[in-house]
């Protein structure tokens, strides 16, 4: 059950962070090289292109990250799944078998009516505890998908926010260039301190990327305390059964 938490944790939200990050890096580099004012507005419609793209292909990639990670989820809920169902039914297989050992023990009428007693309480409590541990685990899973679809519209337009300034930045510089080619060192400076201004703004929010962990860790701290508050409820209930069942067969050994 952990591994999912893991996985959410690890690889798939630190390459889409990786992805971000590299964002922030493009802008300011692309425009680090030209010192000649006409060099500058002359070859900035065509870095503006680029970076622009640049841009686009980055927050496209991790849309594409955001993809494979729900692909990666989905896969690794429905193998727990089939997990969880290939045990139970193995453990239901077992149970039958030893229900009919029991039952051929049984010879008074006292001890068959105990025997099924017996068999009623251990379904009830099995069927309790598997619908707790569903529960806990559909929990765990809603939860998980809303703080990744809250997290994810949030990175969104905060991409969408870094897009749109870089944009402006690069739109204001062309217009400057257009209009007084000759100002490019005074243009540049401008470009760079408008992009640079952006990115931090944009560093500084994924500084909260870290709380999906955090919300994560108590998503599956809940599931686990529900689980062991089913397991607990469970023994004492297998507890009770075997207690009555004893009793009705008074001094002779009963096992299920």
């Amino acid at each position: 059950m952990n591994r999912l938490s893991n996985i959410v944790r690890s690889s798939t939200l630190i390459g889409s962070s990786l992805a971000l990050a590299a964002i922030t890096v493009v802008p300011t580099t692309s425009y680090a090289l030209s010192s000649s004012s006409s060099a500058f507005c002359t070859n900035l419609p065509n870095r503006a292109a680029t970076v622009t793209n640049q841009i686009s292909t980055l927050i496209d990639k991790v849309h594409t990250a955001w993809s494979t990670q729900d692909q990666k989820i989905a896969a690794d809920e429905q193998k727990v799944d089939q997990e969880v169902a290939t045990d139970r039914q193995a453990a239901d297989t077992k149970r039958d078998t030893e229900f009919t050992q029991l039952k051929a023990k049984a010879t008074t009428d006292t001890e068959k009516a105990a025997v099924d007693t017996y068999i009623s309480a251990v379904n009830a409590a099995v069927s309790t505890r598997r619908s707790a541990y569903d529960a806990a685990r559909q929990t765990f899973r809603s939860g998980l998908q809303s703080a990744l679809t809250a997290r994810r519209d949030t990175i969104g337009s905060q991409m969408t926010t870094f897009q749109g300034t870089a944009s402006t930045a690069l739109s204001t510089a062309e217009a400057a260039c257009n209009s007084n080619p000759a100002n490019g060192p005074s243009i540049r400076t401008t470009l760079v301190a408008s992009l640079k201004s952006a990115r931090t703004t944009f560093q500084s929010e994924r500084q909260s990327d870290g709380q999906l962990s955090t919300t994560v860790k108590q998503l599956a701290a809940t599931r686990d305390a529900s689980f062991k508050t089913a397991d607990q409820t469970f023994d004492s209930s297998m507890s009770a059964a075997r207690t009555a069942l004893k009793s009705a067969f008074g001094s002779s050994s009963t096992s299920v």
